[in-house]
């Protein structure tokens, strides 16, 4: 057997947008949709329930209250999601939603100090199945890429990262333009793991991405975002 890594070839790579309620998407999509919340829920439930042993009920509610759930594919195949919700920290529900949970008052100060409308980005995953496939980009950071190019899309001043410090998400999260607001913080949502909580500001996210020697194949993937749906970018029934 080859020790070679498999190159990525992003022409098999397909990106979506899709509405957190499924009714809300095009028809067409709904597979899509339905492959997604599998790739989601099964990744997670292992997490609680492999990973540690924990009595938690993943719920369903998690995935369908966002406003935007991005969905990467590889051949036909659901191997990355991240889910994106925007706030602005003058509705006072802001500070209220229970992403915020962990953070605590002086760090979400540093998250609204370039500007209050924040986009929420949550649940970084990457399917199980493809974590040990050997290949030429790290399937997190294609991830990663495509949620700084939401990010750059968007008109907010801030994204979040409640990243995890024993999978590197920090650090990759820093090598992606993030700011650090606080390091190895035991986080409760996270069964107590050490957490790296980050902000990404435009300014910067911008710079790296620009640098960054994938950004040209990420722009032409998202060039066709939602396939034939591309043009629709809040997604309708």
């Amino acid at each position: 057997m080859s020790s070679e890594n498999e190159i990525i070839n992003f022409d098999d790579i397909d990106v979506y947008l899709l509405n957190g309620i499924k009714r809300n998407n095009p028809k067409a999509l709904h597979g899509i949709y339905q492959q997604t919340f599998q790739c989601w829920y099964n990744t997670w439930n292992h997490y609680y329930h492999g990973e540690y042993e924990t009595d938690v009920k993943l719920s369903s509610t998690e995935f369908t209250r966002q406003d935007e759930i991005l969905a990467l594919f590889y051949k036909g195949e659901c191997f990355a999601t991240t889910f994106f919700k925007e706030v602005n920290w003058d509705d006072e529900t802001a500070p209220l939603d229970s992403y915020f949970n962990p953070w605590n008052e002086e760090v979400m100060e540093g998250l609204i100090a370039r500007g209050k409308n924040i986009l929420i980005c949550s649940q970084f995953t990457v399917a199980r199945n493809f974590r040990d496939r050997k290949v030429d980009i790290p399937w997190k950071y294609i991830l990663s890429g495509f949620n700084m190019k939401r990010f750059l899309e968007s008109e907010t001043d801030a994204m979040t990262g409640t990243m995890r410090v024993s999978k590197g998400m920090g650090r990759m999260s820093v090598e992606a333009g993030g700011t650090p607001l606080a390091t190895n913080v035991p986080c409760k949502d996270h069964e107590g793991e050490l957490v790296d909580m980050i902000a990404f500001f435009q300014n910067e996210v911008r710079v790296v991405y620009k640098k960054n020697p994938w950004h040209p194949k990420f722009d032409k993937v998202w060039d066709r975002l939602n396939g034939k749906f591309k043009s629709q970018w809040k997604l309708v029934a």
